[in-house]
């Protein structure tokens, strides 16, 4: 057993202390909790969110094997670090209650998030001070030591050890500053993976431009421009941008999430994200909800809103949100689904969305549910449901059956049922205008006309029309003002199925205006008929 080591607020000595850790974590954590850089560092970030910090400056440099972490946050002092920070899975966040000093939900619970960072780096090196405190200390975390050492002590397992010292600072500073060090190879080449920089850079100044994109606005329409289907398909450094973006309560864009529309659950999503007062400085670009879509040409789109209690025996669950539908695939492809959020933060592997809607059934609506994107806000309960890993759900607790009946029943009454088979129907109707435009287009064309109306004959109709058709399907009357009049034989055209008429019905035009061209000259009209079949394929691409 090995005797723990007690941390002091005395100045100028190099004092060393021990990261512990409850046994009951053990598994989880050598199995790699964080599966990405983004999962890691999104852990750092909410710790600053915690703390009241206003602005979180991260400053990625992979050639220098270093990314730092400043935030302007409450900062700690070496007494706070070694009983909560370097204490995995004991978290103190919520003794005080549920609430940040600045009215913020805590997201911290379960007291892993520092442990996150093992997954990328060799190194921690953290300095902190306290507002009002004339004091900061400097720790030093070796990684690879925690990575071997497995000793255990009093009440928990020693992971490793860190250095520490105190030493003077203004009593009216408070911040925190983290730097991870020594990053492993597949971090490096992931944040160093600067493409769309590169390409844009001027040959002339190697450093100009290492933001192409100004802000995130620029990004989110940079993928509706490129019609990316999925944020696979941006480079590696982008990825992180997204997905880091993803798990942080920082605020959507200006316009977003849903471009020229205003909704008051959406208006009340904004204005309580307005006063978190939370901006996080990635790279000169400050992170938004990577969560945009604008109105594009064709596309409509529908949107319904909800706010909701549901009590369970003793308890309550208590969520707003929206879902937003439209009349075609919803791209990039990871929007697709539902983002639930607790603490603001969603529980989902990677970019904050389930596309299996909370595992709504698979053999409905298959193509619909492609179709929608929704976010719920969890604002009490359901914590308790969620792993530690926080990426899903334990599926058999109370709080999530009922959230998942709730969804999957507006689903079925609500969205599939009314607002996506809506979308589908104009969706449909706007195919066939289209498609009787083109199909008008194409018959003035081939018939050189400005424009042409049909005119189906009956068997009972005046014997002066009925000589016209003379046992064919149509006939051409060409008229002085450069119009033409399509004269059917309805009796004719009923043997024929809709779309095979649909096809032969320009044929016949094609021939009826060949055969009045050439004026009876078999050889002529044959080299005009094909001539004609020609053109009308041509103007069809």
């Amino acid at each position: 057993m090995v005797e723990e080591k007690k941390i002091t607020l005395e100045k100028d000595i190099s004092q060393s202390g021990n990261i512990k850790v409850h046994a009951k974590i053990i598994d989880d954590l050598s199995s790699g909790i964080y599966s990405s850089p983004a999962s890691c560092i999104k852990e750092l970030i909410n710790n600053s969110f915690d703390a009241d910090a206003k602005l979180v400056t991260i400053r990625i440099k992979p050639i220098q094997d270093i990314i730092t972490i400043i935030d302007d946050g409450e900062g700690m002092n070496a007494l706070e670090f070694d009983e909560n920070f370097a204490w995995i899975s004991k978290s103190n966040k919520r003794n005080k209650g549920l609430y940040s000093k600045s009215n913020r939900p805590l997201i911290g619970k379960i007291g892993i998030g520092f442990i996150a960072v093992n997954e990328i780096c060799d190194e921690l090196e953290i300095i902190s001070t306290k507002k009002d405190e004339s004091i900061k200390f400097t720790a030093k975390i070796n990684f690879k030591e925690f990575r071997e050492k497995n000793i255990e002590v009093d009440g928990g397992i020693i992971k490793g050890s860190y250095e520490l010292i105190n030493s003077d600072e203004d009593k009216n500073e408070h911040y925190t500053i983290i730097r991870l060090v020594g990053l492993k190879n597949t971090v490096r080449d992931l944040l160093n993976d600067r493409q769309y920089f590169s390409e844009l850079a001027k040959k002339r100044n190697k450093d100009f431009a290492l933001n192409y994109f100004k802000d995130m606005r620029d990004l989110l329409e940079h993928h509706y421009k490129t019609k990316l289907r999925t944020f696979k398909e941006d480079n590696a450094y982008i990825q992180f941008i997204i997905d880091l973006a993803s798990y942080i309560p920082v605020e959507y864009i200006k316009e977003g999430p849903v471009e020229s529309i205003k909704n008051k659950i959406i208006e009340e999503i904004k204005e309580m994200h307005t006063k978190f007062n939370f901006k996080v400085d990635l790279d000169g670009i400050f992170l938004k909800k990577p969560i945009f879509f604008p109105k594009r040409e064709g596309v409509k789109f529908d949107l319904i809103s909800f706010a909701e209690k549901i009590k369970i025996n003793d308890e309550m669950i208590k969520f707003k949100g929206y879902f937003y539908a439209q009349n075609t695939t919803i791209f990039p492809r990871e929007l697709n689904g539902v983002a639930i959020r607790i603490k603001n933060v969603p529980v989902a592997p990677r970019f904050g969305f389930d596309s299996s809607l909370l595992s709504y059934p698979t053999y409905t609506n298959q193509i619909l549910r492609n179709w929608i994107s929704g976010e719920v806000y969890i604002e009490e309960g359901l914590e308790a449901a969620m792993n530690i890993d926080r990426k899903s759900f334990r599926e058999t607790h109370p709080h999530f059956l009922a959230l998942q009946n709730y969804l999957h029943k507006l689903l079925a009454e609500e969205i599939f049922a009314k607002m996506t088979l809506g979308l589908y129907k104009w969706g449909k109707e706007e195919r066939n205008k289209k498609k009787k435009e083109n199909k008008n287009n194409n018959q003035k064309n081939i018939l050189e006309s400005s424009k042409v109306v049909f005119k189906e004959i009956e068997e009972d109709s005046n014997t002066e029309k009925l000589d016209l058709i003379k046992n064919t399907p149509l006939s051409i009357s060409k008229q002085k003002d450069n119009s033409s009049v399509i004269y059917v034989d309805k009796k004719i055209k009923e043997r024929y199925k809709k779309k095979d008429w649909d096809i032969l019905e320009n044929i016949f035009l094609i021939f009826e205006s060949a055969y009045s061209e050439s004026g009876g000259d078999i050889k002529k009209l044959k080299t005009l008929f094909y001539q004609k079949i020609d053109e009308w394929n041509s103007s069809k691409k």
